[in-house]
């Protein structure tokens, strides 16, 4: 009797692994190995096709055919097909052992047919070839079957930027507004600043929020319109112009906020209100800047909302927009110097900061004025020489939004609500300055 059966035997002894095998005096190792591949050869065995069924239909058909040619070929076809069904029918994986660490996996299953490519053990072993790449494999040949083993290693797949395919893909149809009304009773041509951050669109209680930006934006544009000559206007928008950044309703740092819109309702608001703003403010101008700021709140959304916002424009030459990603941005105009920054951030060096980043703009310009927002409320801070010429201030603009919870948590209540739009000649400086109260 060979071992094989020796141990086939033992089975029926429902005793331990251990004394087995001291009753067949062999080792405990081998026993189980020996018993794992009987097992295995069992489980694969219940598998196998019902032969008398096949017998019966086979005999049938044999009946139904009369031509002694057709017959003897449809034999040699049908026992093709019967090995074929049968051995296929028994082909298993048997384990998988896979290091997630190293993205490598060793596969190995039971075949009752030598393969002879990879392609046969890629598909006995069901290797799925989007995730899995064969590296290696080997076959071992026992009495009445196949093992096959196999290493495969895990695909690297190629990275896809969605955002950028979707930006790029993005078409809009664009619908030119009404001509550009410039008001030539004034000779001196000026520039009107008007930037406008801190909107929070989707916070808890600003659903008035569109209507008073759209107030405040005819009223300004309009007033300014009527008593300069608008050779440029430049226009910041950004500067948590969202209340949230996440679907969760958190802020870009992962602070939760009161939110009174979902995220993404939140945005189309924004958006929408952007849109017809650009449209309404090239009117009257001969050239439009729109210059983007991100805010703490909103670093990322803002930055995709204005990206998008640029695509509507692209048929404009009139219009530009410096939508790239940077928290501070400098434009200027004749001897003017307009910086931008959001403000969350200290303001004791922004003067430095400017004149280090920005050294020929500083230079070559006399008055200079950084433009921020952040705190809600309107301040203005001077630094000036001893001449005060090429001086610097830091002002603070007001907020159309609403106050929440967190602005009276923390005292920051009572700042008038308000949009601010101010004049600069090309030589002399800021001439005039517009405020909107809601």
């Amino acid at each position: 009797m060979t071992l094989i059966n020796q141990v086939y035997g033992s089975l029926r002894w429902k005793k331990t692994d251990e004394v087995c095998a001291s009753k067949l005096g062999i080792s405990l190792q081998k026993y189980q190995e020996i018993k794992k591949q009987i097992l295995q050869t069992r489980d694969l065995l219940q598998d196998e096709l019902d032969s008398s069924l096949v017998n019966i239909v086979g005999k049938r058909m044999l009946e139904l055919i009369d031509d002694e040619t057709i017959k003897n070929q449809y034999i040699t076809d049908l026992e093709d097909q019967l090995v074929d069904a049968i051995n296929q029918s028994k082909e298993k994986v048997v384990e998988w052992k896979e290091n997630l660490e190293e993205g490598v996996a060793e596969i190995k299953g039971i075949a009752f047919s030598e393969p002879k490519s990879p392609e046969e053990i890629i598909r006995i072993l069901k290797i799925d070839t989007e995730k899995w790449k064969l590296s290696s494999y080997w076959n071992k040949q026992h009495k009445d079957y196949w093992l096959i083993s196999a290493m495969v290693t895990q695909k690297v797949l190629e990275p896809k930027d969605l955002l950028q395919e979707t930006l790029q893909n993005f078409n809009p149809s664009y619908k030119p507004v009404a001509e550009v009304f410039v008001n030539d009773k004034f000779e001196n041509p000026t520039v009107g600043i008007l930037s406008i951050q801190d909107l929070h669109f989707g916070k808890e209680g600003n659903l008035s929020i569109v209507d008073d930006f759209k107030d405040s934006i005819k009223s300004l544009i309009l007033r300014s319109y009527y008593s300069h000559n608008l050779e440029k206007i430049v226009y910041v928008i950004g500067g948590d112009l969202l209340n949230m950044d996440t679907f969760g309703g958190l802020t870009t740092k992962g602070t939760p906020v009161d939110s009174e819109l979902r995220a993404q309702d939140a945005y189309n608001e924004a958006f929408d209100a952007m849109f017809w703003s650009v449209n309404f403010i090239k009117q009257f101008c001969k050239e439009l800047e729109v210059v983007y700021l991100p805010g703490n709140h909103d670093r990322l959304s803002s930055y995709h909302l204005v990206h998008a916002l640029s695509k509507c424009f692209t048929q404009e030459i009139s219009i530009t927009f410096n939508a790239t990603y940077e928290e501070r941005k400098v434009v200027t105009w004749g001897q003017n110097f307009f910086a931008f920054e959001h403000g969350d951030v200290t303001k004791k060096m922004t003067a430095l900061v400017y004149a280090t980043e920005f050294p020929h703009q500083w230079g070559q310009t006399t008055f200079r004025t950084c433009y921020t927002g952040h705190f809600h409320t309107k301040k203005v801070t001077e630094f000036v020489t001893d001449n005060e010429v090429h001086g610097f201030s830091i002002k603070h603009l007001p907020s159309l939004s609403k106050s929440d919870y967190w602005h009276y948590h923390n005292k920051f209540t009572g700042s008038k609500r308000q949009a601010v739009m101010e004049i600069h000649d090309l030589t002399k400086g800021k001439i005039s300055e517009f405020t909107h109260n809601v």
